[in-house]
């Protein structure tokens, strides 16, 4: 297990502040370079350079720190010659920042395509040629970086913190699933522990009734186990490997024991295509190179298999089971409330609010409007909608704030006619102001109650910034219009948006007093509201403090407790079943 203690200290022991912003450099496009070149498109390039450095450079891409325009070539004259094309272009241009070839976004379609087309670019090209390598490979990204670019155009936000908050979701949203800070240690252990802890929670579920049984074993043939025992041990394996190899910025490993090897085939495919959302390569996040060696394709994605894809392995064994049509969503409904809302939430929130002296809803006559979670603690009321949805690739991948907002208010705000997450929070919110919440009969009776209304999600691409504080503007405006001059913002708090895996990173802290959740709340709108004057005759500075500003106003929760240390014994926890070391 020391290793793991190792591991811990790289994940959590040095907090990075700057680990918490967004990187805004800007991607270097083939004009930019090579002007007086036509350009082709990426796979001319890629079927130019040998195999050997094609399915080396899948798994390159993934180390950090990546190569940029000034070390990509290894050739000190061609080298040089492309620095002095960047400079020319950076100097007329008056580009403020060292711009960048490689980014994560362009590394996996750069995977995606190299991938899909193995056929034709691994058989048989045997270019042995350095420079040539290199310098297609740089060509390819560069192709591939307009490609990208052309879907984030974010015009000028510099002045006005709506368009900040709307151009940090369309910077945001399309990656966030593969880690958008500048530094991805944090976020990526925070993944591991939380996906195995909901990992663990859903076979927990599957187990607690036989009619499920059917599931555990598709589950089993997917990933070639013997028993849902087995799975459990293979993933804490893998999560366990994977945590190594991206700490010591490695990328290949091998295999020898037969149930490892015939799990880990189960993650790679011979046979990946082209998507808007890189559906296959996660479905397949590893590569196999040959018999016993294999390479990440991208950490988050292997990570991410065992919550967010297993449900449509899930998916396709309910429909079969109940002899539902492929496109049938009916089980959407079913996983969503019977396992991620009366299962997963509530074991969770269970253990945040903990102390018997709390209160929990109390049944009542009717349904209607029932809070998804509730507990009161004294005057204070803690209100929950939980919403685990599915956000279509093409919406995902577009960068159309439009669409993206659009999304937002049929999932969050209202659906037709149908008030949903924000709005059922203030129809609670109404019932408890008016004396008439059939769940609580305290409340009834009292004026002074502070109420904090809390939209949970269970996919972590939502939780970036801008998110909340667009939400907040849309829940302002709903609860003002119903409230009216009963609305007071003294005791009807913001909007509080988070989601699990959050919670379940800072669970340790949460259940330690009854009040480390409400702390880190006011904290968070404290920073959302956050007023500051910039009086500066230097644009350059005031526009640096504007960004500030802005960043600080519009970061998610996630990032308001940097203060807080996850316990190292609990990540060894996790793994000591299965490492000795």
């Amino acid at each position: 297990m020391r290793c793991l203690q190792r591991l811990y200290n790289r994940l959590f022991g040095n907090r990075i502040h700057n680990s918490h912003m967004i990187r805004t450099v800007q991607r270097l496009e083939f004009e930019n370079i090579f002007p007086d070149e036509e350009p082709k498109d990426a796979t001319y390039y890629l079927s130019k350079v040998s195999s050997s450095t094609l399915l080396g450079v899948i798994g390159f891409t993934t180390t950090d720190p990546q190569p940029n325009f000034d070390n990509f070539i290894t050739d000190p004259d061609v080298s040089w010659d492309i620095i002095q094309r960047v400079t020319k272009y950076g100097k007329e241009n008056e580009i403020p920042e060292k711009p960048e070839v490689i980014s994560r976004e362009a590394s996996l379609r750069l995977a995606e395509i190299i991938l899909a087309n193995r056929t034709d670019l691994l058989d048989g090209n045997t270019n042995n040629h350095v420079t040539d390598d290199e310098l297609n490979i740089l060509k390819a990204f560069l192709i591939i970086n307009k490609e990208v670019n052309e879907k984030q155009n974010f015009g000028d936000a510099q002045d006005n913190i709506d368009r900040m908050a709307e151009m940090l979701i369309t910077m945001s949203f399309s990656s966030a699933d593969i880690g958008i800070y500048s530094h991805t240690d944090l976020e990526f252990g925070k993944l591991v522990y939380a996906t195995l802890t909901k990992f663990e929670y859903l076979l927990a579920f599957l187990a607690s009734k036989t009619e499920y049984d059917y599931l555990q074993n598709a589950l089993c043939i997917t990933f070639k186990v013997s028993d849902i025992e087995e799975l459990r041990k293979q993933v804490k394996l893998l999560f366990a490997m994977l945590l190594r190899l991206k700490l010591n910025n490695s990328y290949k490993f091998s295999l020898e024991d037969p149930d490892n090897l015939k799990f880990l085939k189960s993650l790679a495919s011979a046979e990946i295509e082209e998507s808007a959302d890189f559906t296959n390569l996660k479905n397949y996040p590893i590569y196999e190179i040959d018999e016993n060696t294999f390479s990440i394709i991208d950490y988050f994605f292997a990570v991410d298999k065992f919550f967010k894809s297993v449900r449509f392995i899930m998916k396709d064994a309910y429909n079969k089971y109940h002899k539902l049509g492929p496109k049938d969503g009916s089980f959407f409904g079913f996983y969503n409330t019977e396992f991620s809302e009366e299962f997963l939430m509530k074991k969770v929130l269970d253990e945040v609010f903990h102390w018997k002296y709390m209160v929990k809803r109390q049944i009542a006559d009717t349904r209607d409007n029932e809070p998804d979670y509730y507990v009161r603690h004294g005057n204070k009321i803690y209100l929950f909608e939980n919403k685990d949805i599915l956000v279509a690739a093409g919406i995902k991948s577009s960068s159309d704030i439009a669409e993206i907002k659009k999304l937002l208010k049929k999932k969050f705000l209202k659906d037709d006619t149908r008030a949903v997450g924000i709005g059922q929070l203030i129809k609670s919110i109404e019932q408890i102001v008016e004396n008439k919440f059939p769940y609580d009969d305290y409340v009834n009776q009292k004026k002074n109650l502070t109420i904090y209304p809390i939209l949970l999600v269970s996919d972590r691409i939502f939780e970036i910034p801008g998110m909340n504080y667009i939400l907040n503007q849309w829940y302002l405006e709903l609860v003002k219009e119903k409230l009216a001059d009963k609305y007071n913002r003294n005791l009807i708090r913001d909007l509080t948006f988070i989601d699990m895996d959050t919670l379940i990173y800072w669970l340790p802290h949460l259940k330690t007093k009854d009040g480390n959740l409400r702390k880190i709340i006011e904290e968070h709108h404290r920073g959302m509201n956050f007023q500051k004057k910039i009086n500066t005759p230097d644009l350059k500075k005031a526009h640096e403090e504007a960004n500030m500003y802005f960043h600080h106003n519009l970061s998610p929760i996630s990032n308001r407790f940097e203060k807080y240390r996850f316990p190292r014994k609990l990540m060894v926890e996790k793994f000591r079943d299965v490492l000795k070391d």
